[in-house]
């Protein structure tokens, strides 16, 4: 788990994942590209509260990038890996 204060001042929360969260990050997905943002959806509390994809697309994009970039590097080499 890993708390990181956005550029809003919101306090984001990812947790850590299971084997769960992928799978249905892969079943809820149309494309390859979206896997990332349906786990994203899955892990990340904002505020204490859960995400919803409407959430993520009206984010600050100040926010979604500084989010994006911090759940890369936590899960960005385990998905690289699993697409290949």
């Amino acid at each position: 788990m890993k708390e990181i204060t956005l550029p809003s001042g919101k306090i984001a929360i990812i947790k850590d994942g299971k084997g769960k969260d992928l799978f249905w990050a892969q079943k809820m997905a149309n494309d390859a590209s979206e896997i990332m943002k349906m786990l994203m959806i899955r892990l990340v509390e904002i505020d204490g509260k859960p995400i919803t994809e409407d959430d993520l697309d009206e984010m600050d994009i100040a926010d979604v990038i500084t989010l994006t970039a911090e759940f890369g590097k936590i899960f960005s080499p385990l998905l690289a890996a699993q697409q290949s």
